[in-house]
């Protein structure tokens, strides 16, 4: 007759199984705990986080400019005056990818010249093209009038907006940069012309930034439409 087989596997000590299990047990209660706390963190993050601030360019103040302008406006119109527009037409402002969003951006020179930045609770009320582009209008339409698009007869103008940023110079020292490209045409190209302007920003900060790009943008305006009406657009 077979003889029982009486091999079994090792033994198990009651009292290190009993410690093992209890090890899993903390182990599980310490990942759930930590799980929960991230949790509560992110939960407070969220709903005591810094609220976003938005900005637009502010208003016009003067006709053909606007509040970045005015002193300028007022301290040479005794002087020289804007030399007259025909109707322009004005094609919809284009610009890169990255100024298509809401971010306000900035760069550090001084520390890192070739990473754009955009503020974490500071952004734009809409794409800085379109708010360049709103501008461009308002400043058209105040010097000579807007075009019907459709109408040939109008010379148009079509800008490209290439930079619209803060630069810091250094940690307290920053200004805004507005660069564009403008091209004039009638039955074919008249002219294309690159401008950039500068403004010294009043604080180092985005508030600060906003200022400075709202100046810089009515200068560009204005220089744009000064370089404009010296094309032979008639």
């Amino acid at each position: 007759m077979p003889k029982n087989d009486n091999r079994r596997g090792p033994a198990v000590n009651p009292a290190t199984e009993n410690s093992c299990r209890s090890s899993r047990s903390r182990t599980a209660a310490t990942l759930l705990a930590l799980a929960g706390a991230a949790l509560v963190l992110a939960g407070c993050a969220l709903s005591r986080g810094t609220p976003t601030v938005t900005y637009d360019l502010g208003p016009s103040a003067a006709p053909g400019g606007s509040a970045g302008t005015a002193a300028h406006a007022a301290t040479t119109a005794a002087t020289t005056a804007p030399t007259p527009l025909p109707k322009l037409r004005v094609s919809h402002t284009d610009g890169p990818d990255w100024l298509e969003g809401n971010a306000l951006y900035y760069r550090l020179l001084y520390a890192q010249a070739q990473r754009l930045q955009p503020y974490a609770t500071q952004r734009w009320v809409m794409s800085p093209t379109r708010l360049f582009d709103e501008r461009l209008r308002e400043a058209v339409s105040a010097r000579s009038g807007l075009a019907w698009s459709g109408d040939p007869s109008a010379p148009g103008l079509k800008v490209d907006l290439l930079a619209f940023e803060q630069v810091f110079d250094s940690a307290t020292t920053s200004q805004g940069v507005v660069r564009l490209r403008a091209t004039v045409y009638h039955r074919g190209r008249l002219g294309q012309q690159t401008f950039e302007v500068r403004r010294p920003a009043p604080s180092a900060d985005g508030a600060g930034g906003v200022k400075a790009l709202a100046d810089a943008s009515d200068a560009a305006i204005a220089a744009l439409l000064d370089w404009t009406a010296t094309l032979p657009l008639k």
